[in-house]
């Protein structure tokens, strides 16, 4: 059975608080439409995190800007070149297979960065010798090799968020010479992400360059936000036409700008 969540802006029916409720609803969509206005129109300038991709709309204009390197796509590669190893083998450890095995090893010594190509060849090229010397995939060389791996793979990871930081930065810094918007005025959203990894990451680069910006005087958390399950920049656009509507409702009617984050008062 199929289930959708429920529209709940005109409970309760059982009464004429439904109706209040209803209105308040109707009354904040019209302010939540004079924010996507303001977006759409340009006042506001957005810069959004998707894919490997940096996307920055002023109104009707966008711009994108590639972020991940190919320095950081070879580091990606060099991971999970380990994972396509170990699944060859799973299934087969025939001369066919660890001779394709070895080819790839080659290849890995030859990309950037390649300090770190040459260790990981090195620990599959000893990996792969010892299954060609017993003929078979044994439980201590998967061992072994899982524990040469460990620190190999620590370093790949630590590469490749240095090469994303570093990317993200230097664009930021460029979007921010282009563009002659003040930081009151930007907003910074991450879009969707499979891994946690990719959220946590690009949110915190967002709101520490924020921080650094020295006429930056408002909520970092306000202008950064996450759009769980986004897939477009339609998504983002409504995320923060709902934040600054939200923000506005609050302050006015509450004395705090995150006082919608309650439970009771969530819209």
């Amino acid at each position: 059975m199929k289930y959708d969540f429920k529209d709940s802006t005109y409970q309760p029916i059982s009464n004429s608080l439904g109706d209040i409720n209803t209105t308040f609803h109707k009354l904040y969509r019209k302010k939540k439409e004079e924010a996507l206005r303001s977006i759409n129109s340009g006042d506001i300038m957005l810069i959004c995190r998707m894919d490997n991709r940096l996307i920055v709309k002023t109104g009707s204009q966008e711009q994108e800007f590639t972020i991940n390197s190919t320095r950081y796509h070879n580091v990606k590669a060099m991971s999970h070149a380990t994972l396509a190893v170990y699944y060859s083998l799973l299934h087969s450890t025939d001369k066919k297979t660890l001779t394709r095995a070895s080819n790839w090893v080659s290849q890995i010594r030859q990309q950037e960065p390649i300090e770190l190509g040459q260790e990981l060849a090195d620990i599959t090229s000893d990996f792969l010798n010892s299954i060609t010397d017993t003929g078979t995939l044994t439980h201590s060389i998967m061992n072994q090799y899982q524990q040469q791996l460990e620190p190999i793979h620590a370093k790949l990871m630590v590469a490749a968020a240095n090469d994303e930081v570093d990317s993200l930065v230097t664009t930021l810094n460029s979007i921010r010479s282009q563009y002659n918007y003040p930081s009151s005025r930007t907003y910074m959203v991450v879009i969707g992400g499979h891994q946690s990894r990719y959220k946590a990451l690009a949110s915190m680069v967002f709101r520490r360059w924020f921080k650094g910006l020295h006429e930056h005087m408002v909520n970092q958390k306000h202008h950064v936000r996450y759009c769980e399950g986004g897939g477009s920049i339609d998504d983002a656009i409504t995320l923060v036409a709902t934040a600054i509507t939200d923000r506005a409702l609050a302050k006015s009617t509450m004395g705090s700008t995150e006082a919608l984050n309650k439970d009771v008062l969530g819209i």
